[in-house]
């Protein structure tokens, strides 16, 4: 684990022991979780589409160099993600779409640090992520993935779980995205 305040971010990532240099950029990562949820792909073709991350060489191992991808798009280099993390409570269903929410995003972005994500040049995925994490609870992005991790088994009062129940429907995805730690698992070998 690297302190983001002070040690610098990397820009490759390990395979087989050898360092391969990757694209680093938030907006690359995005649409890495894009691609990472069309339907269109097959397993095989996600895995293989991946590569294209690798800037100069892409390593020999594919397995391996798509596990490393998804370890560096989790950002495990500067956090350990709790259990839940990108999960709704209830279930394995991811809480945030970088596609559905990027409107939420980039307002968030303006509205809490005044960056324009849209004329950004460059932030490092790992950059962006520990800002967005940082984003405070009032904004809208943060209340739609709160609303989406609400249990209604939980709530009692039947006036309430009708409330929470027409707002989760709003703020729902029209299909599941996927998760960094779901796409890992799906291609583990």
């Amino acid at each position: 684990m690297i302190n983001i305040l002070f040690e610098e971010l990397p820009d490759t990532v390990e395979v087989s022991g050898q360092s391969y240099e990757i694209a680093t950029d938030f907006r690359d990562w995005i649409a890495f979780f894009d691609m990472m949820s069309d339907e269109s792909f097959d397993k095989k073709q996600k895995m293989l589409t991946a590569l294209q991350w690798f800037t100069d060489e892409i390593p020999d191992n594919i397995s391996d160099a798509f596990n490393a991808l998804t370890e560096f798009a989790s950002c495990a280099g500067i956090k350990k993600a709790p259990e839940n993390q990108g999960k709704s409570t209830n279930s394995e269903t991811p809480v945030l779409s970088w596609l559905y929410d990027s409107a939420y995003v980039l307002g968030a972005f303006r509205q809490v640090y005044g960056i324009d994500l849209i004329r950004t040049e460059y932030m490092h995925w790992w950059e962006f992520s520990a800002l967005f994490e940082a984003l405070p609870e009032d904004t809208p992005i943060k209340k739609r993935i709160a609303y989406r991790q609400v249990k209604i088994s939980d709530i009692k009062d039947k006036s309430e779980r009708k409330r929470i129940l027409k707002i989760k429907r709003l703020v729902a995805f029209p299909h599941k995205p996927v998760s960094a730690e779901k796409a890992g698992e799906i291609f583990s070998f």
